[in-house]
């Protein structure tokens, strides 16, 4: 049987493109939570306009953080777009990181 409060988990290929309920089904959102969250910037789907929203697999995962970010630390809306790209800009600099201490070492 389904938990409604635990989020759906299943294998996604990194090209698909999925539809808005989708993505509030995988973060357990209302679609007025989506909308606002568009709006804002917190995620970007790749058609403008609301009945052809289609949203890639990166726009998931960084939906699925900003749900985190508000449900662990209370974040207001409007500052989630900004608390995700520096938590990206992170992420690859320690990539980044990685590369070049590879390098060093070889």
């Amino acid at each position: 049987m389904h938990n409604n409060d635990s989020p759906v988990t299943e294998i996604i290929e990194p090209d698909t493109e999925l539809d808005p309920s989708t993505i509030c089904r995988a973060c357990n959102l209302s679609s007025e939570v989506l909308i606002e969250w568009v709006e804002a910037g917190v995620v970007e789907p790749r058609e403008s306009g609301r009945r052809e929203w289609r949203f890639s697999v990166a726009q998931l995962q960084r939906a699925r953080a900003a749900r985190r970010l508000q449900r662990d630390l209370e974040l207001h809306t409007s500052s989630l777009p900004v608390v995700l790209d520096l938590l990206e800009e992170v992420q690859q600099l320690r990539h980044r990181v990685r590369m070049l201490e590879r390098l060093i070492d070889d």
